[in-house]
């Protein structure tokens, strides 16, 4: 009960003050040739994937006896909006899905933070993916970043943006672990009550890589 209590006061605060800093982070897609499937196929047998756009398309892999439970719903918003989903399934049972927008309606429910995007030179915006509670530790996030470059690259994209909290260590080392990341800029996003405050400042285009590696020297001098 005290746990239930805390969380809901958690929830509480958040919606009434909100005061977060994020690097924007680019990840290239020029090397995509280089990279090899097998690098990055989920742990697990008898998995396939789907890219879906539009709700159409959604009601063929139901037909088809694909499985999307309390996810439907979610999907299908994301899709009316503009957004696409690359979804993943264990046999035909939904284990994970992501979003990416490549236009600015898409991008306002993908990502609602307002960072620049330049859509007209080919960069598209990743949202977070989800995976169901049974299929975590599968790297199915992980193989997801790559269809999305292996599928978008011949399409004249050239690269992905996508927001990371800055104090978020964990999201940090696992984005530095896949393609060419950059970080080319910090935003601050100030939410109190209705008054929202948000700001982008550029900064010199600096390695994920080395950001994480410099996390890891204060970590390793605070012990």
């Amino acid at each position: 009960m005290k746990a239930l209590l805390s969380r809901g006061l958690i929830f509480i605060s958040h919606r009434l003050f909100v005061s977060e800093d994020y690097y924007i982070v680019v990840s290239n897609h020029k090397d995509i040739d280089k990279e090899v499937e097998v690098d990055y196929l989920p742990k697990v047998d008898d998995h396939c994937w789907r890219m879906i756009s539009t709700n159409q398309q959604l009601d063929e892999l139901i037909d088809d006896g694909f499985e999307f439970g309390a996810y439907e719903l979610n999907l299908r918003s994301f899709l009316d909006k503009g957004a696409v989903a690359v979804c993943n399934f264990v046999v035909k049972e939904l284990a994970h899905f992501s979003v990416f927008a490549d236009n600015p309606r898409g991008k306002e429910v993908v990502e609602p933070l307002p960072f620049k995007v330049d859509f007209e030179k080919g960069q598209i915006v990743v949202g977070r993916g989800f995976t169901i509670s049974k299929f975590r530790r599968l790297h199915f996030r992980r193989y997801n970043g790559y269809l999305i470059r292996k599928y978008l690259h011949p399409r004249g994209i050239t690269g992905s943006k996508y927001p990371l909290q800055v104090n978020n260590y964990p999201s940090l080392v696992s984005a530095s672990k896949s393609s060419e990341k950059l970080i080319i800029s910090r935003c601050r996003f100030i939410k109190i009550l209705w008054f929202k405050y948000f700001k982008e400042t550029e900064i010199k285009p600096t390695p994920l890589t080395q950001i994480v590696a410099q996390m890891n020297d204060k970590i390793g001098n605070n012990k």
